[in-house]
């Protein structure tokens, strides 16, 4: 939230508050205002891709640390099973391939609905999985 130092409702407004990205005082008239503390319009960012979220109607905290929106939810938010995209909880077993992460029961040859477990050869295309027989079709 964008705020005007001259504002009567601002506390203290002689007083310069350090920013919260780079620790200097802030002496602009105009501070953004995010997770309880007052920052630079150039010093708001996203932690992890460091984009600008001056302009950014709202930004995700954790521990402290400000995230866009995409980060966040990338980062923290609920895992998606790559093919029935329902949530998957953190103690549910599951199984991975390259960055996705399936339910085990939707672990299956998209072609035939065969269930692949651990140790099976598999391949993908287009993150969609196949059991060897219907991938070396495709190739």
């Amino acid at each position: 939230m964008l705020k005007d130092r001259d504002d009567s409702s601002s506390p203290c407004p002689e007083e310069k508050s350090p920013c919260g990205g780079c620790g200097q005082p802030i002496i602009d008239r105009f501070y953004l205002l995010a997770v309880d503390r007052q920052w630079h319009l150039g010093c708001l960012q996203c932690a992890h891709c460091r984009v600008p979220l001056h302009s950014e109607l709202s930004c995700f905290s954790r521990h402290g640390t400000i995230y866009c929106k995409q980060d966040y939810f990338r980062l923290f938010g609920v895992k998606r099973c790559g093919r029935c995209q329902m949530g998957i909880s953190s103690s549910e077993l599951v199984m991975r391939a390259r960055d996705l992460v399936f339910h085990l029961h939707c672990f299956t040859c998209i072609s035939c609905g065969i269930l692949l477990t651990k140790g099976d050869l598999f391949g993908m295309r287009d993150d969609l999985i196949y059991c060897r027989p219907h991938y070396e079709i495709l190739r």
